[in-house]
C-alpha cells in the first residue's frame, strides 16, 4: 500500500472515532471544506530538425478537488486530474518508441494527483502525509513540473516547523516521484528512498539565507542517484533613484549515492542579478551544472521547463556538464483595462559545456500573456539554434486556463 492510500485510511481512523459531540464536529469539518476544478487548454507545436514530422499537440487538462475543514488540527484533501487529447495525436507523448514525431510530454493520463492528511500541530509543526505536491524554492532541485499538462507530485511525509522565529525547517521523506509521464510509461513513475531537507532564514532585512540537503537513492534511475548540499541567498533589493536591485547566489555539490554506480563529483553555481523601474525589469543570469568528465551534476526531481531555455533540450544534463549564459526581458502591468494583468516577456540563452568550454548553441524566446475576467492566456515561442550539441529545435506553445 502506498503513502497516499495509507493516508486516506489513516483518515478514516483518526477522523471517525468519538463521541457526538467530536462526530458533530468532524461532520462539519467534513462539509465545511472547499472544492475546486481548473481547466487548461494547450496547444504546442514542435519542430525537431532530425525527425521526419512535426509534432501538433492539443490538449486538455481537467483537475477537481476537495479540501476539508480542520478538525482538531486535521484535515484532509483530495485530488483527481484528468488529460487527454483532442483530435489525431500527432505528437510523441513519452510511451511511443521510434516516434516520428517531436516530444510532446503530456500523455493521456487519469489519476489521483493528490490525496494528503495534514496537521496543524503544537511547536508551529506541520505534518502532512500522502501524495501531495512539494515545492522547495525557485523548484530548481524540487518541483512540481507545473507547466506540463499531468502535475509532478510526490508520496512522501513531510515536517514543517517554523518553532525559531522568523526560520522554517523543513524535511520530507520521499517514496515515489509521480512524474509527469503517467504511471504507464517506460519514462514513468519512480520508487525512492529520498530525503530533502532546508533551513531558511529570514532574520535580516538584507534577504533570505537557505541551506539545503537532497539525498535521492532511485531504484529505477541509479544514474540519477545522488546526494547533494547547497546555500542560496536571496536578497531582498536596494531601491536607488526609483529603481531596484536585487540578486541571487548559489552554490551546491553533489556526489553520488545509494545505488548510484561508480563515483563522481561535480558542483553548481548560479549567480541572477535583476535590475527593475516600475513594470519593467531586466534579469540576467549565469548558472553553471558542472562535470568530472563523465558524470554531469543532476537534478531528477527539478521543475525543468523553467530553467535552460523552453525548448527544453538541457533536461537531461550532457555528460560535460552546462554553462547558461542568459538574459531576459519582462514587462507586467496590472492597471490596463480591461486586462487584470498584462505580461511581456523575452530573453536568450547561451550554452556551452562546464568541462572544457565547448559551444553547445543559444536559444531566444519571446512570450506574452493575459488574465482577462479570470480567464489566463499565455502564447509562448522559442527556438534553439544549434551549434554542436543537439539539433535545432523550434516550439510553439498556446494555453488557455481557467479556475473555478
Amino acid at each position: 500500500m502506498n503513502l497516499a492510500c495509507r493516508a486516506c485510511a489513516t483518515i478514516m481512523i483518526l477522523l471517525s472515532f468519538g463521541g457526538s459531540g467530536r462526530a458533530s464536529e468532524f461532520g462539519d469539518a467534513l462539509t465545511g471544506g472547499g472544492a475546486w476544478l481548473d481547466l487548461r487548454y494547450r496547444t504546442e507545436l514542435a519542430d525537431q530538425e532530425n525527425l521526419p514530422r512535426n509534432a501538433s499537440a492539443h490538449t486538455l487538462r481537467s483537475r477537481a478537488g476537495y479540501a476539508t475543514g480542520i478538525y482538531r488540527g486535521l484535515s484532509a484533501m483530495t485530488e483527481y486530474e484528468y488529460v487527454f487529447h483532442l483530435g489525431a495525436e500527432r505528437f510523441n507523448n513519452g510511451n511511443e518508441h521510434g516516434s516520428p514525431f517531436a516530444l510532446v510530454a503530456d500523455p493521456d493520463t487519469a489519476e489521483l494527483n493528490q490525496a494528503a492528511l495534514r496537521y496543524e500541530g503544537q511547536l508551529e509543526t506541520t505534518l502532512i502525509l500522502g501524495r501531495q505536491r512539494i515545492v522547495h524554492d525557485n523548484e530548481r532541485f524540487v518541483g512540481d513540473a507545473g507547466f506540463r499538462q499531468n502535475m509532478q507530485t510526490f508520496d512522501a511525509v513531510s515536517v514543517i516547523n517554523r518553532t525559531i522565529p522568523k526560520t522554517e525547517l523543513r524535511y520530507e521523506y520521499i517514496a515515489r516521484a509521480n512524474r509527469i509521464f503517467g504511471r504507464e510509461s517506460s519514462f514513468g513513475d519512480w520508487e525512492m528512498d529520498g530525503h530533502a531537507m532546508s533551513a531558511a532564514w529570514l532574520g535580516t532585512r538584507a534577504g533570505k539565507l537557505t541551506g539545503y540537503g537532497y539525498l535521492f537513492d532511485i531504484d529505477e534511475r541509479p544514474d540519477f542517484s545522488s546526494q547533494t548540499y547547497g546555500v542560496r541567498w536571496d536578497a531582498r533589493g536596494i531601491d536607488f533613484r526609483g529603481l531596484t536591485f536585487k540578486y541571487v547566489t548559489e552554490a551546491a555539490w553533489q556526489s553520488d549515492y545509494g545505488n548510484h554506480r561508480g563515483g563522481y563529483d561535480a558542483g553548481y553555481y548560479l549567480l541572477q542579478p535583476s535590475l527593475s523601474n516600475g513594470p519593467l525589469t531586466l534579469t540576467a543570469g549565469y548558472e553553471v551544472l558542472g562535470s568530472d568528465g563523465g558524470n554531469a551534476f543532476t537534478t531528477p526531481l527539478a521543475t525543468l521547463h523553467k530553467f535552460q531555455g523552453f525548448t527544453d533540450v538541457f533536461n537531461a544534463t550532457p555528460p560535460g556538464g552546462v554553462r547558461d549564459l542568459m538574459v531576459d526581458i519582462n514587462f507586467q502591468r496590472t492597471d490596463i483595462a480591461p486586462f487584470d494583468v498584462l505580461r511581456l516577456w523575452g530573453g536568450a540563452h547561451h550554452f556551452s559545456a562546464a568541462d572544457g568550454g565547448d559551444t553547445y548553441g543559444q536559444e531566444y524566446y519571446l512570450a506574452g500573456a493575459v488574465t482577462f475576467y479570470g480567464v489566463y492566456t499565455e502564447i509562448k515561442a522559442a527556438a534553439y539554434e544549434a551549434d554542436g550539441f543537439a539539433v535545432d529545435t523550434q516550439k510553439l506553445w498556446l494555453s488557455v486556463a481557467k479556475d473555478f
